[in-house]
């Protein structure tokens, strides 16, 4: 799908529930300077409401009808987009055609995450399996989320206390989706805990952030790279400690490999023979006596 409607700094990522809602007055409000997070940004000149129908409910076409009303309301321009992608869409094609869809309109997309959402998401990719940087959630660089601080509660208190309206997406409650079984489970947790487990992934993103630092000046220092290849030292891999040197290829290759996957590729730049080689999808690495040579799979 491609879109090209309207582009400006800050797309709001509005579907008309609750959360969103609250974002978005908040943010027309400057609701405790909430827009200090947008670079003292005009509203509504640098904003513009995002809605992205997925096309999975039938009566879908009536959130997009009541975003636009609501945006007239604030002042604010609003652009609809819609997928058309059916009642079986998994989650994951769900989000990336949103994704995709706000990218479109806005260099820096503005969602109504809240320091629930974290804890559900951590608690999610933790399931998973995907060690500790499922605790370091929700990190991508073109993405605000400046209602992080607040809990779902504080949330409909704000909502009601200042008489919003918004509509209720139905799919929120069917267990067909993970996020949603994840979310009845975590319900019946104490507040002490819940929050215990926001305090620890808030930290856990701070030091997922300093450990990506360190691993860019790291892949300056011993990391060559020429027209096809990244070059690297199989005796410097072999000498540092697993977790480091598993977190340096995780960096260099992104998430095209799973965690087993970069243990593999370890073991085999350890101990792999001259001239052998190993390839997935997306990559093909080689070695010589003393190099660990790694390049995308198209190259030939």
């Amino acid at each position: 799908m491609r879109y090209n409607y309207y582009v400006t700094k800050y797309v709001l990522a509005v579907s008309g529930g609750i959360d969103s809602m609250v974002m978005l007055d908040m943010i027309a409000r400057n609701y405790e300077q909430i827009r200090d997070n947008f670079d003292n940004a005009r509203w509504p000149d640098d904003f513009v409401v995002g809605h992205f129908d997925h096309g999975i409910r039938p009566d879908s076409a009536n959130d997009a009808q009541f975003v636009l009303k609501v945006a007239k309301n604030y002042g604010v321009q609003a652009v609809i987009g819609c997928g058309h992608l059916g009642g079986s869409a998994s989650e994951q094609l769900a989000r990336q055609a949103r994704y995709d869809f706000l990218s479109s309109i806005g260099s820096v997309i503005v969602t109504a995450h809240h320091r629930d959402d974290f804890v559900e998401t951590a608690v999610m990719f933790v399931a998973r399996g995907t060690g500790w940087r499922g605790l370091a959630v929700m990190r991508s660089a073109n993405i605000l989320r400046p209602l992080a601080k607040y809990s779902k509660a504080e949330l409909v208190r704000y909502a009601i206390e200042n008489n919003l309206n918004w509509v209720q997406d139905e799919t929120n409650f069917s267990p067909q989706y993970f996020r949603n079984r994840m979310r009845s489970v975590i319900a019946t947790w104490p507040d002490p805990l819940r929050h215990q487990l926001a305090d620890l992934i808030n930290s856990q993103r701070q030091l997922a952030n300093q450990i990506d630092d360190e691993l860019v000046n790291l892949t300056k220092q011993v990391l060559i790279q020429d027209d096809q290849n990244m070059v690297v030292s199989r005796y410097w891999l072999i000498m540092i400690d697993d977790v480091v040197a598993i977190e340096l290829l995780r960096h260099w290759l992104g998430a095209d490999l799973t965690r087993p996957q970069l243990r593999q590729l370890l073991h085999f730049a350890k101990t792999a023979r001259p001239g052998k080689q190993i390839c997935w999808r997306n990559w093909r690495i080689t070695v010589d006596k003393t190099r660990l040579y790694i390049r995308p799979n198209n190259h030939r």
